[in-house]
């Protein structure tokens, strides 16, 4: 598992907000959002290292597939 995927499986494990099935649900979106982050290029990444550059990839992919909600 990478470190980014198992940091924030950590996070939401040991996050008791919310009901189980918002645990749930929110623990898949972090995943989705590394493996995400990782095929677009960026390795190594750790929960502490996130940067604006990388949520700024992200919603940059999220507009070229239409993912923007809007």
């Amino acid at each position: 598992m990478r470190d980014l995927n198992y940091q924030l499986k950590m996070l939401c494990k040991h996050s008791h907000e919310g009901s189980f099935e918002t645990r749930v649900g929110r623990e898949r979106q972090l995943s989705a959002i590394a493996n995400q982050l990782h095929e677009l290029g960026f390795r190594q990444l750790k929960a502490s290292s996130l940067k604006q550059k990388h949520v700024q990839a992200l919603v940059d992919q999220w507009l070229k597939q239409k993912l923007s909600g809007f």
